[in-house]
């Protein structure tokens, strides 16, 4: 008798791997016959556009086919992901809101700094916050405040805390899968825009979360396969500019391009760097999106080895975006290197044309254009021009441009655009799912007070979805926001509103009103120094508000609790039982 249970487990695994198995064979079969349509022929712009296409399409089928009705699946996946896939997944949403800052990566801005704040925070989320927040039970981490704070309204303010930045998570998820289709493949903004937003809609909305682990976890694997494709061929050529693991000049000169070309913004004072990093490190680590893979794992040591698969996934992803940047900008600089602006290559007449690259600070779709462009900078024609005279606007055209550069062909260029879209339309799928479950069921059901019907928070849930998804439709088709500056915006709220108390959690003396305090501080600490701020579009800037914000925030709050004399027994007993070795401190299921 004892023996059934764990047959049934090793028989549900079995199945498991069976099914991954499968999809991971239609990703492959479908890649492999792009490569032989581009080796035999086929048009480049057709086996271009046809891969990222595809994986849209395979992302929005897998998760509509994980559909369910049940509130256990919809919003924990029925605790069943595996530790190894739950931490996969965590590292492609991870690597895809760290996108938008790829050129610190490719200039090894790691060890403070933007970057080195995401990793902290990231290792914060996975290794820590994430099994406690699956020790308690709690379907998402506005579901662990509602069990630590009792008054109705904090419960109600700290829910849209979590909610606001999930929401822009998702808008920015949604603008880098819309531009990397828009910019790769050639492909109208507005149907783009469609098709991303119909995508994540079908990922989250019939399946909940467990549609989107496995989309993100998918999704991850074709970027595995995109970066690491064009690395791999360009070192067993012997012509990768840049040593793998780090060696060689070639980083050094790869870090002073993207600095010339103003990609990549210079270092800061030390202190200000190290401020930068805690902010950051705070905003990651209080993200729903980044806790949510930790929720589908069966108990507190699978969250805890899903924590280590993240951090180690994370960093083959870091190895190989920062390769490929790299990589990009040599190449890139080598081809307009010592050629006259109406002898530049074909492909970068057109990448101008489209808002990508400046030649002689101006936009232009061809040789005459760029020669009268050059002409305003007193560089005549014939003139041989330096590499910063013609010059990448932003990170994401070198992240698709390697393949075309080094003669990789089209199939490369289309499995390298599949995995920018698929990292974008994964962020976009969870920062949804975050949103809708922090206002559908934790909103709705949790603070009703009795028990609400499955079907009624699906649908709240559902509609939450669709209001975002439209929201995200029209910033993309607008253009009014760049991805990197909703992803700040998401960390500086974070940050400020929600780290702080996350924080009070864990100190016995905290009740609703430090959480209350700690809330308003955190949010008028951030609107002034964002209003006092002048260079409101850096990361930088946003990731120092959001520290000001919580700062302010959790003294305040401090201040508060040391002074109250009241204690809270509810408080103390869930401080103890949070770090005992107790499946659940809280029962929500």
């Amino acid at each position: 008798m004892s023996q059934r249970p764990n047959e049934a487990a090793l028989f549900d695994r079995a199945t498991l791997d069976a099914r991954i198995v499968f999809v991971s064979a239609v990703f492959l079969l479908a890649f492999a016959f792009m490569a032989l349509l581009d080796r035999v022929g086929a048009p480049i712009r057709f086996v271009g556009a046809a891969t990222p296409w595809f994986t849209v399409a395979a992302l929005a089928t897998l998760g509509f086919l994980l559909h369910s009705t049940r509130v256990s699946a919809y919003y924990t996946a029925d605790r069943c992901v595996p530790g190894a896939y739950a931490g996969f997944a965590g590292a492609s949403l991870m690597i895809a809101l760290s996108l938008p800052f790829s050129a610190r990566i490719a200039g090894h801005s790691w060890m403070i700094g933007v970057i080195a704040g995401v990793v902290i925070g990231l290792a914060a989320a996975t290794l820590y916050l994430g099994p406690i927040l699956r020790k308690t039970g709690a379907y998402s981490i506005s579901g662990l405040f509602v069990a630590r704070f009792k008054n109705q309204k904090i419960r109600q303010a700290l829910i849209a805390a979590v909610a606001i930045p999930s929401a822009l998570l998702a808008m920015a998820g949604n603008l880098i899968a819309v531009e990397a289709l828009a910019d790769l493949t050639g492909a109208s903004r507005p149907f783009s825009a469609f098709a991303i937003g119909a995508a994540s809609l079908f990922i989250a909305g019939p399946g909940g979360l467990s549609g989107v682990i496995w989309a993100s976890a998918a999704a991850g694997g074709v970027a595995l396969l995109g970066f690491g494709w064009p690395i791999a061929a360009l070192e067993f050529q012997g012509n990768l500019p840049v040593g793998l693991l780090g060696g060689g000049s070639g980083w050094s000169e790869a870090g002073q391009l993207l600095t010339n070309w103003q990609i990549m913004p210079p270092n800061l004072l030390f202190g200000v760097e190290f401020s930068v990093t805690v902010a950051m490190a705070l905003g990651v680590a209080a993200l729903a999106p980044l806790l949510a893979p930790a929720v589908t794992t069966a108990n507190v040591a699978t969250a805890r080895r899903s924590g280590i698969a993240a951090m180690l996934w994370s960093g083959v992803f870091i190895l190989l975006i920062s390769s490929v940047m790299a990589s990009a900008a040599i190449t890139f600089a080598n081809s307009v290197k010592d050629r006259p602006s109406e002898q530049l290559p074909a492909a970068v007449y057109a990448a101008s044309g489209k808002g990508l690259i400046t030649i002689c600070n101006d936009y232009v779709d061809g040789p005459l254009q760029a020669q009268k462009a050059c002409l305003d900078q007193e560089i005549k024609p014939g003139t041989p021009l330096k590499p910063q005279n013609v010059r990448p606007v932003d990170s994401s055209f070198l992240i698709g441009v390697l393949p075309e550069l080094t003669g990789l062909g089209a199939a490369a260029s289309g499995l390298l655009a599949a995995a920018v879209v698929g990292l974008g339309l994964s962020l976009a799928a969870m920062g949804l799912q975050a949103c809708g479950a922090a206002l559908g069921h934790d909103a709705l059901y949790h603070l009703r007070g009795d028990v609400d019907l499955s079907s009624r928070r699906l649908a709240i849930t559902r509609l939450v979805l669709i209001v975002v998804s439209a929201l995200a439709y029209v910033i993309s088709v607008l253009n009014i926001f760049a991805a990197g500056e909703l992803v700040a915006m998401a960390l500086a709220i974070s940050a400020a509103c929600v780290a702080p108390s996350l924080i009070l959690i864990f100190w016995s003396r905290a009740g609703s009103q430090e959480a209350l305090i700690a809330l308003i501080g955190g949010l008028i600490g951030l609107l002034t120094t964002l209003f006092l701020a002048e260079a409101r579009r850096r990361v930088d800037i946003y990731a120092l508000t959001g520290l000001a914000g919580a700062t302010l925030g959790l003294a305040a709050a401090l201040v508060s609790g040391l002074n109250s004399s009241k204690r809270d027994p509810d408080a103390e007993a869930f401080v103890k039982n949070i770090h005992e070795d107790e499946d659940h401190v809280v029962a929500f299921e």
